[in-house]
């Protein structure tokens, strides 16, 4: 499928040549692989032209000639200032068009409505100006699947012209094909340079022109170019007529761009973006650029800098009569690794900056130190232009886009001073009016705003700097120049959501009003089509215009299912709460003769023993010793209160006291410090934790047979990368291998390089920050769980992750008020069912929080039904990073009893949270009260739907001895399956403890 897309998507205009979008489709083996079996049936493409204007719209039919379903993923990027308008998908043979959804909303009804295994239509941006949709299912045996996208941009100028341009000449042979070019507001015929075949010509009704062809079994044999003479005093206006006396209005207005020479810099940084994703720009044009630079700025000094999850000095360089012979080689050997952290910029003292880099900060979060103008050079396919604008605006630098530009032009922003649009004079009858903020003249400009009444005119201001050195006048006439069936209001949304973006946070409201009014996709804001009219009114989405009436009808007579919300969870956590403290003030006899315990069934029987490369690391824990060194204490006894509750047996609290170092308290509750000499022995037991090291089976671990130095392994790494680059497992593995060997820094390089793999793939992020934890880079743990929460906030694992990060980073109010979240939030009934039994994580966490830093916590919000102090010997938690997963936890104690999804509790005491059997768990094991001998702890990769581009399904284990008590001990096993052939007849042994 990746080929028939490929040649698909390469009849988008010319600004898509190096932009061509992705579309693939997985292999079940987390690789998307080209796909001769589905094939393109039919393409269809109408163009509208005005003046620099264009609105396209691409219809394509998909054939499906292979045996079985099949789903194709398409990501593709748009040039600057362009965002998708519109999206359909044929439902029952019939295009449906896409309404616009919150983007969050729409994600969630997305993962909903999947689960009854029906696929919506949904057209999202992701980072970049990239927008991405999954066609689903398109049926064998020839089943067909129809999608229309539709985008506006403005036609670039090519000499003496401006030119539209659409690349045909493919050699595959499409069985239906239909074109249709449209061009209004044009005396003169459009000159066709190059033309499909001779059948294609304009023909002229009035000042309209048009040219369309139909073909059977079509060939292209040549490209589509059309040319337009650019006058210099033309002035083309189009405008669309709404209600109540107002209009939008587009204005192409060609300008001439004089431009003053500027005080060139004496000391120059050059900061150099070398993460893993800046090996695909295009650094035959960055050089080029450079080249030209130097041609005017001679003799000056050079300083290199380095980004990606670092901030290195690099060389400097001192540049003499325009040789920059000994930068250039320099550069040209730049390794590039590792993710983007726009965190670690650091202050510079030069004059200038140039900033080479796509924008795409996939590793943190943008912090800004630079006071100097700054010059962003964009070369690259995937490019984050809001990003790289507001550091250039915000500066008082300048935007050079190599990519739409070639570099001759773009270097004059580097050596002039250019032109610039200051705004309007005031007039009544114009408002909001765009652009509203100074910007750059190149060759030519586009200004479009809203008109009152039927004539106008408006007065431009141009200059440099703040000062006006030239007007031009327009003028707007309503019915001179309105257009009809063309939604000019959409070329302004674009412009005026173009300014918006630059400040998303603070424009994040207005942004969505603006998409959701005019059907235009950006961060906030998604397009999508559902199946059945019912879901528009059970999830509360206005339908397409098609289906209003019946919508309407549907409400009216109350006839809709409506989409049933748990709304939170609280009743369910107070009966767990309840259930806990009874299994925890049981006993439990643990001196019974042992016996035969059974085994899981058959569908998920379990080996004892297993046959993988394992080696295992110790960590010994102790116990209480109350003569240790003050310094001791400091290390290993953090303060703890602990809230007294009936949890014994207690039948009142005496007192209503609460200390002053907690800042909310519980009403009826004591809180007190205890201090680990307090604790009953029973609570607190002699362990140690054994953790497995679990081997890749992958073929390239050969590589790295028997190496220990980690300058011989990040070598055989880059020297063998080409091959394995887009396997998130293959920089997973290798960072495994370096941290091993005691090289965080390369280690949390090479594992950074897993976020600049794809954009807002939750899987990823997940895997990354699963094993940023094990590394204990808590801070970058912490930006992956943010990420994960920002792409998918319906789902309560969510805000656990970042709960559990925020307590990894000291945050530990935050990490509380996450975790009360899970408990307080509304779920889809679909969501709900599949996390049902997600409370007894939660609730041993959230007590967990209190126990250990109670004294930093305001409780005034939390339900003191929830509250509970539940110490344990031993608690194992595992958790992963895919959806509809089924993965089993195993804890077999020193009585082979084994505590598993069927035989939940054990008759030490052991206990197991509910099975996850679709979704991405957590299942929890506890014991209170360890006996003595060894404890094993299995994995069992029950089930695992599907596998995308993060590869196998990512675990994270988290082991812990003496929890709760101020004095407990974790350890963290991270691995991805390794059960190649699909076998369940084995657990993967991930640790052991030894009491």
């Amino acid at each position: 499928m990746k080929r028939l897309y490929t040649q698909l998507l390469l009849f988008f205009p010319l600004l898509f040549l190096a932009q061509i979008p992705v579309v693939e489709s997985p292999d079940g083996k987390g690789k998307y692989k080209k796909d001769n079996q589905v094939i393109l049936q039919k393409l269809e493409i109408e163009t509208k032209i005005a003046g620099k204007i264009s609105t396209n719209i691409i219809t394509m039919v998909l054939r499906n000639n292979s045996g079985r379903l099949r789903e194709g993923r398409i990501t593709f990027p748009l040039p600057e200032g362009v965002n998708a308008s519109g999206y359909a998908l044929d439902i029952n043979g019939k295009l449906r068009n896409a309404v616009p959804v919150e983007k969050e909303k729409a994600k969630e009804v997305y993962q909903t409505i999947r689960k009854r295994n029906i696929d919506p239509g949904l057209l999202e941006k992701v980072s970049g100006n990239n927008f991405r949709t999954t066609v689903y299912p398109i049926a064998p045996n020839g089943g067909e699947r129809t999608v229309r996208i539709t985008y506006q941009y403005e036609l670039k100028k090519s000499g003496d012209f401006l030119q539209y341009f659409l690349p045909l000449n493919q050699t595959a042979e499409i069985p239906e094909f239909d074109i249709k070019t449209t061009v209004f507001q044009n005396l003169d015929a459009p000159m066709l340079e190059e033309k499909p075949d001779g059948s294609y010509n304009f023909v002229s009704t009035g000042n309209v022109w048009t040219a369309e062809m139909h073909k059977k079994n079509y060939r292209p044999g040549n490209n589509l170019k059309i040319n337009f003479p650019v006058q210099d005093k033309s002035q083309r206006i189009v405008v669309q007529k709404e209600a109540d006396n107002f209009s939008y209005f587009l204005a192409d207005i060609s300008v001439y761009s004089n431009e003053r020479m500027k005080k060139l810099p004496n000391n120059l940084a050059v900061v150099w973006d070398n993460s893993l994703s800046g090996k695909n720009r295009d650094h035959v044009k960055e050089m080029a650029l450079l080249e030209e630079y130097f041609k005017s700025n001679k003799n000056l000094t050079v300083n290199i800098y380095f980004i990606n999850n670092t901030f290195e000095q690099g060389q400097s360089f001192k540049i003499n009569n325009g040789n920059w012979s000994e930068l250039k080689a320099y550069l040209l050997k730049t390794t590039y690794d590792g993710g983007t952290d726009f965190g670690k910029l650091k202050l510079l003292s030069e004059d200038e900056v140039l900033f080479f880099t796509d924008g795409l900060s996939s590793f943190g979060e943008l912090n800004m130190p630079w006071k100097q103008p700054v010059y962003i050079i964009a070369a690259s396919n995937n490019i984050d232009f809001n990003q790289l604008k507001f550091i250039s605006s915000t500066t008082g630098g300048e935007f050079l886009n190599l990519n739409e530009n070639n570099p001759e032009k773009e270097v004059r922003k580097l050596v002039f001073q250019p032109l610039r649009f200051l705004g309007i004079e005031n007039n009544i009858q114009l408002s909001e009016v765009y652009p509203s903020l100074p910007q750059t003249i190149a060759e030519d400009f586009v200004l479009t705003g809203i008109v009152k009444g039927d004539h106008t005119t408006a007065t431009l201001k141009f200059g440099y700097g703040n000062e006006v050195t030239e007007t031009k006048t327009i003028d707007v006439n309503i019915n001179e120049q309105t257009v009809e069936n063309w939604e000019i209001s959409k070329f302004w949304a674009q412009k005026k959501l173009n300014e918006l973006e630059i400040f998303e946070k603070k424009n994040k409201n207005e942004i969505k009003n603006v998409s959701r009014q005019f059907g235009l996709v950006s961060n906030n804001m998604s397009l999508m089509v559902l199946e059945n009219v019912e879901d528009y009114v059970r999830y509360d989405i206005a339908p397409p215009a098609e289906l209003k009436k019946q919508f309407d009808e549907i409400v009216k007579n109350d006839k809709a299912k409506k989409d049933e919300r748990v709304k939170d969870l609280m009743e369910n956590a107070e009966k767990m709460t309840e259930n806990l403290k009874t299994w925890w003030e049981k006993e439990y006899d643990q001196k019974k003769k042992l016996r035969q315990y059974p085994k899981p069934e058959s569908r998920r029987a379990a080996s004892d023993s297993t046959s993988r490369q394992a080696e295992i690391e110790e960590v010994v824990l102790i116990g209480y010793n109350n003569s240790r060194t003050d310094d001791e204490s400091k290390v290993s006894e953090p303060r703890r209160e602990q809230l007294q509750m009936s949890v014994r047996g207690m039948s009142s609290i005496a007192s209503n006291t609460v200390p002053n170092a907690l800042s909310g308290s519980v009403r009826g509750v004591e809180v007190r410090t205890v201090t680990p000499a307090e604790r009953p022995s029973d609570i607190i037991n002699s362990g140690r934790i054994l953790t497995v090291d679990i081997v890749s089976k992958a073929k390239y671990m050969k590589l790295f047979r028997d190496m220990n130095n980690p300058e011989n392994i990040y070598k055989t790494y880059l020297q063998n990368r080409k091959e394995y680059e887009e396997i998130p497992q293959y920089y997973f593995d290798v960072a495994q291998l370096l941290l091993k060997n005691n090289d965080k820094k390369r280690g949390l390089k090479v594992l950074s390089a897993i976020a600049d793999l794809e954009f807002e793939n939750e899987e990823l992020y997940k895997l990354l920050a699963y094993k940023l934890k094990q590394a204990e880079a808590y801070d970058k743990e912490l930006f992956a769980a943010e990420k994960v929460l920002e792409w998918r906030p319906f789902d309560p694992q969510s805000y656990r992750d970042l709960a559990l990060a925020l307590e990894d980073n000291g945050q530990y109010q935050a990490a509380l008020d996450n975790l009360y979240k899970i408990l307080t939030q509304s779920y889809t009934k679909e969501l709900a069912d599949r996390d049902d039994g997600i409370e007894e994580t939660v609730i041993m966490e959230i007590n967990q929080l209190i126990a250990n830093h109670g004294s930093q916590l305001n409780l005034s919000n939390i339900n003191p039904k929830i509250i509970a102090d539940l110490p344990v010997n031993i608690r194992v938690v595992i958790s992963w990073n895919k959806d509809d997963t089924d993965i089993d936890l195993w804890v077999t104690d020193p009585n082979n009893e084994r505590c598993y999804y069927s035989h939940k509790e054990t008759e030490i005491g052991g206990r197991l949270s509910d099975d996850f059997t679709g979704g991405f768990g957590p299942e929890q094991f506890l014991l209170k009260k360890a006996m003595k001998g060894k404890y094993k702890i299995q994995t069992n990769f029950f089930g695992e739907q599907q596998t995308g581009i993060a590869g196998p399904t990512a675990i994270m284990a988290e082991i812990y001895i003496n929890y709760a008590t101020g004095k407990q001990e974790r350890k963290i096993v991270v691995f991805q399956n390794q059960k190649e052939n699909g076998n369940k007849e084995d657990g993967i042994l991930i640790g052991e403890f030894e009491f």
